[in-house]
């Protein structure tokens, strides 16, 4: 059985938790301690989604505004799918993923999945899921998922149903 590697990366502001969810869906685990992503740090993940393997290389790109365009020619080239990745609990974060999403559009020679992922649902909400799925739809994603990664809620879904549809665009 063949199995399919694609490089998948995560978008976002600072403080929203890309790292935390990356950490929990790769290792199983959640640090309440903040460390700011410099640059960007790769994972490795292998899967198994409706009968096929895949392996995802996940890219967590840091979210300093400063360096969105650096970012978005030397991270975004090559990528197969976006997570765009916001904190439910600050409003401008969610709108803040239109920007990213351009940005790495802008890079991208294809069209690729995005997901919007709306993290931090163990905490007190500043949006309404009407509000997600009008920012999901004008993004073009595929969706969106409220996730936790201090729980885990929702946070394998998120990746599966992203690599889900790799694996249908590649059949």
């Amino acid at each position: 059985m063949a199995k399919y590697k694609f490089k998948v990366c995560l978008m976002g502001d600072p403080g929203v938790g890309k790292t935390s969810l990356i950490r929990r869906y790769v290792y199983g685990v959640f640090s309440d301690k903040y460390l700011k992503t410099i640059g960007t740090n790769i994972y490795k993940k292998e899967i198994s989604v409706d009968n096929h393997d895949a392996v995802l290389m996940i890219w967590d790109i840091m979210g300093e505004e400063t360096f969105r365009q650096i970012l978005k020619t030397s991270y975004f080239y090559g990528s197969d799918a976006l997570m765009a990745v916001g904190d439910i609990t600050r409003k401008e974060t969610i709108e803040s993923l239109t920007e990213w999403i351009d940005a790495a559009e802008g890079v991208i020679e294809k069209k690729v999945p995005i997901i919007m992922v709306a993290n931090k649902s163990d905490l007190e909400w500043a949006v309404e899921e009407e509000y997600l799925e009008e920012i999901s739809k004008a993004v073009g994603a595929i969706g969106y998922i409220i996730t936790s990664a201090k729980t885990g809620e929702h946070v394998n879904e998120a990746f599966e149903t992203l690599t889900r549809k790799l694996l249908q665009n590649v059949n």
